[in-house]
């Protein structure tokens, strides 16, 4: 991904990636010929449901299990990867990640490289073949929110809009300089619906809560890290998100998510005004 004047203005830096339209077209060939969905998990899929955090190195893709093994050996096999352990500061130190296998792109120019993380079914604890939408690259420029029905209202939210037509009709840049797809390479890219990877983190949570022992308190918790920011950006402490997005949750998961909602406290939007009422309020020294 190209750096300097044309860099997001979203949080933290961004992965350099190769600068050639169609960089992972061999990739979508591989999938195509499994006729297998390219499925984005992780802050690859995040920034494309609103959340603002920073895009990592790696590319996350949901497989099924039962062509985990020859996806992975089909990757390989183009001799442009090697295999390599995860990156455990990517991954807030959770050791969870360290099943999931880490495919590295041989270069030999330092300023271009990324990954690729296959997670299987059984270890994100979601289905590919559940209802899904589209996005048109693995790479979201500026975050934005493909699933409109949660978009934000400034009557209730106290926060701009950040819905794909909004973005779109306010002239913000969606993809990024150089595509992942060369253009006569068009196969369906794809994220989970919210609810849908709301609950596959709520499972693994509780699965960490299950087998705690397996999970010491000094590690990080990536699940939990997540649907906090889920709450944050989406406000779904609010009415209108909280009832929108309970009804699509499995019943197994309403109850936790409503603790996680109702824990999390939102700091007082601070505005001229308000700072200016701050000030009034200080004892005259």
């Amino acid at each position: 991904m190209e750096q300097g004047p044309t860099a997001s203005p979203a949080e933290g830096k961004q992965p350099v990636r190769p600068l050639k339209d169609g960089y992972l077209d061999h990739v979508f060939s591989i999938f195509k010929a499994r006729e297998h969905p390219f499925v984005l998990l992780e802050c690859s899929a995040l920034r494309w449901m609103g959340l603002r955090v920073s895009a990592i190195e790696d590319f996350d893709l949901l497989i099924r299990d039962s062509e985990m093994p020859f996806i992975e050996a089909d990757l390989l096999a183009t001799g442009q990867y090697e295999l390599v352990e995860q990156k455990l500061s990517l991954r807030l130190s959770d050791t969870y990640t360290r099943q999931v296998p880490r495919l590295r792109l041989k270069t030999n120019d330092s300023e271009t490289h990324y990954c690729i993380s296959l997670w299987s079914e059984r270890v994100y604890m979601l289905n590919v073949d559940g209802e899904k939408i589209a996005v048109p690259d693995p790479v979201a420029w500026n975050v934005i929110l493909m699933e409109e029905r949660f978009d934000l209202d400034p009557s209730w939210a106290q926060a701009v809009p950040i819905g794909y037509t909004t973005r779109i009709n306010e002239g913000v840049m969606i993809l990024p300089p150089t595509l992942a797809q060369s253009a006569d390479v068009k196969y369906p890219i794809y994220i989970p619906t919210i609810p849908r990877i709301l609950d596959a983190l709520l499972d693994q949570a509780r699965y960490r809560v299950t087998y705690a022992e397996n999970f010491p308190r000094n590690q990080g918790n990536r699940p939990e890290y997540h649907i906090r920011n889920f709450v944050r950006y989406l406000h779904l402490e609010k009415p209108q998100q909280r009832e929108r997005l309970l009804r699509g949750l499995a019943e197994r998961n309403r109850g936790y998510m409503e603790a996680s909602i109702n824990k999390f406290k939102r700091k007082p939007l601070l505005t001229l005004a308000s700072f200016q009422q701050l000030e009034l309020k200080k004892p005259v020294r």
